[in-house]
C-alpha cells in the first residue's frame, strides 16, 4: 500500500529542459538527476553516474539505515512528542495553580484589587495560551514529519528490490530531508525548558499590591495670580502659598486674593521653617526676613552662580550651580551641592561613582524626598530631559527618561515630593504632571492639561498646587 502510494507521487519523470529525454542519470555534483542532454552540457565536467548503478550499493544498505532510523531515531523523536505533551498539561496546572493562588489574594483585598486580578489573570491565561499554542503547533509538525518518516522508511525497507531506480532516488532524498527537519525538534534545541511559569506567590502579590496607587486629586480653587509664567511655587500652609512670577513674589490665599507683593529679581527663593525668605541672586545667596524683608544673613557661591534652591527636612538647603561664564558647555561645570544656612558645603552632587563621568548637563530643578534621596531635573540636550535620581551619598539610584509614549521629546521642568516618597513632574510636551515611585519606576499621568503649559508644581499636606504659563494657579485636594 505504502509503494503504491509512493508510486504515484514519484511516477518516472522526463527531463524538463529536454522534451522527451529520460532522467537515466544522477549527477553527484549538483545532487540531481539529469539526461543524456545534460550531461553533455551543464553536466560535462561533473561527476555523474548512470543511476542504477548509483544505487547499486544504496539498495544494499539503505533498508539497514531504515531500520536504525526506525529503531533510534524515530523512539527518540516520539518522546520529544511526549515531553511537548507532559508540557502543555503542566502548563494547564501552572494556569490552575496561578487562578487558585489569585483567587486566595483577591479576596483578602476585594474591594481595591479586583481591577489588579482581571489583568494578571489575563496575562497569565495570554501567556499560558500562547505557549501552549506554540507546542501543540510544533507537536504535532512533529507527529506529521514521523508519521511521514515511518511510512517511507517502510517502503523503502520492504519494496527496495521492487520499486523503480528513480522512486528509490527521490525517497531517500526524502526521507533524509523530512529527518533533518525533523531532528531539528531534538532535545538539544527544546524550546519548552525556556518558559518560565508565572510565580503567584504571597511576596509576588504583595509587589503587584504596591503597583496599585489609590491617588485623587480633586480641583478645589482656580486662581488668577498675576499675568506672567508662574515660575516657582512655596507653600507655607494649606490656606497661603507664595508664588514666583518674573520678577515679582507674590503671597496668597487658596480663595485667590493676594496678600502681599515683592519685587525682586532673584532667579528663585523659598520660605524657611522659621519664616525667612531664602532668596537666590546672581552670585549669591541672601536670607531675608519675610516680615520686613530685612537682610538676615548672605553667602558667596563664587566662582558659582546659583540658579535653584530646595530646602530639606533638617534646616539644610539643596542649590543647583553652574559656572558664571557657561559659554563653554563641554568643560563647564554644573552641580547640585548640600549646605547650611551659613553657606557651609556639605555635599556636592557632581560626577557619578567614577569621578569623571558628569551627572547634569543643565539641572533645571532639584529637591530632597522624603526618604533623603535628591531627585533632580537634567537636560542633556534640546529635545530630551530626565530625573535624576541620587542617594543622599551620591550614589546613582536611578534615572527616568523617555517612558514609551510614542514620543520623541520629554523635557521636565518641576518637580515635587509627597509624604510617600512618589516623586511628581511636570513636562513641557505632554502638559501633565506625572507621577513616579521613589525608586524612579513611572506610576501615573496624574493630571492632563489640554490647552495650557503647567510650569510648576508643590505639595503640602494634603494640597496640590499647579501653576500654568497663564499667571494662574490651580488648587487640588491631593489625597494618597
Amino acid at each position: 500500500m505504502a509503494a503504491s502510494l509512493y508510486k504515484a507521487q514519484f511516477a518516472l519523470r522526463l527531463c524538463e529542459r529536454h522534451e522527451k529525454k529520460k532522467l537515466h542519470a544522477f549527477c553527484k555534483t549538483c545532487q540531481e538527476k539529469v539526461c543524456s542532454a545534460c550531461v553533455k552540457e551543464d553536466h560535462s565536467s561533473h561527476d555523474w553516474e548512470i543511476i542504477s548503478d548509483f544505487l547499486r550499493e544504496k539498495k544494499q544498505n539503505l533498508p539497514s539505515e531504515c531500520r536504525e532510523i526506525r529503531s533510534n531515531q524515530l523512539p527518540r523523536l516520539k518522546n520529544e512528542i511526549d515531553r511537548y505533551e507532559k508540557k502543555i498539561q503542566e502548563l494547564d496546572v501552572c494556569l490552575e495553580q496561578n487562578e487558585s493562588a489569585l483567587n486566595g489574594h483577591r479576596k483578602r483585598y476585594i474591594d481595591k484589587i479586583n481591577k489588579l486580578y482581571d489583568v494578571r489573570l489575563a496575562e497569565c491565561r495570554q501567556k499560558t495560551e500562547a505557549s501552549k499554542q506554540k507546542y501543540m503547533e510544533e507537536r504535532d509538525g512533529l507527529k506529521s514529519k514521523v508519521k511521514y518518516l515511518d511510512m517511507i522508511t517502510t517502503s523503502l525497507d520492504k519494496d527496495i528490490n521492487t520499486l523503480p531506480d528513480h522512486d528509490i532516488l527521490d525517497m531517500e532524498q526524502e526521507m533524509r530531508n523530512e529527518l533533518e527537519k525533523a531532528l531539528f525538534y531534538s532535545a538539544d534545541k527544546n524550546t519548552c525548558t525556556k518558559f518560565v511559569p508565572m510565580q503567584i506567590n504571597a511576596k509576588a502579590w504583595e509587589k503587584m499590591i504596591d503597583e496599585i496607587h489609590f491617588v485623587s486629586v480633586e480641583e478645589e480653587n482656580d486662581i488668577e495670580v498675576s499675568s506672567g509664567i508662574v515660575e516657582g511655587i512655596k507653600p507655607t500652609s494649606d490656606k497661603n502659598v507664595w508664588i514666583k512670577s518674573e520678577n515679582e513674589a507674590i503671597l496668597t490665599g487658596t480663595a485667590g486674593s493676594p496678600l502681599r507683593r515683592i519685587n525682586t529679581c532673584c532667579s528663585d527663593f523659598i520660605i524657611s521653617d522659621n519664616g525667612n525668605m531664602i532668596m537666590v541672586l546672581s552670585k549669591k545667596i541672601v536670607i531675608r526676613s519675610e516680615e520686613n524683608g530685612q537682610k538676615i544673613a548672605e553667602f558667596h557661591t563664587e566662582p558659582f552662580r546659583p540658579t535653584k534652591v530646595s530646602k530639606t527636612d533638617n534646616d539644610e538647603i539643596l542649590v543647583i550651580l553652574g559656572d558664571l561664564d557657561d559659554s563653554n558647555l563641554p568643560t563647564s561645570r554644573r552641580m547640585v551641592r548640600r549646605m547650611t544656612l551659613t553657606g557651609k558645603v556639605l555635599h556636592t552632587y557632581e560626577f557619578r561613582e567614577d569621578g569623571k563621568t558628569r551627572l547634569f548637563h543643565h539641572p533645571l530643578s532639584t529637591i530632597e524626598n522624603k526618604n533623603t534621596d535628591v531627585c533632580t531635573i537634567n537636560w542633556p540636550n534640546d529635545d530630551s530631559g530626565e530625573i535624576v535620581i541620587l542617594h543622599k551619598d551620591g550614589r546613582v539610584k536611578s534615572t527616568f527618561s523617555l517612558y514609551g509614549w510614542n514620543v520623541n521629546k520629554f523635557k521636565p521642568i518641576d518637580i515635587e515630593c509627597d509624604s510617600k516618597s512618589n516623586i511628581l513632574f511636570t513636562e513641557l510636551y505632554s502638559r501633565a504632571v506625572h507621577m513616579l515611585n521613589a525608586d524612579g519606576q513611572y506610576l501615573c499621568k496624574l493630571l492632563q492639561f489640554e490647552e495650557k503649559l503647567v510650569a510648576a508644581v508643590a505639595i503640602l499636606g494634603d494640597r496640590l498646587w499647579c501653576g500654568f504659563c497663564n499667571g494662574r494657579v490651580k488648587v487640588y485636594k491631593y489625597k494618597n
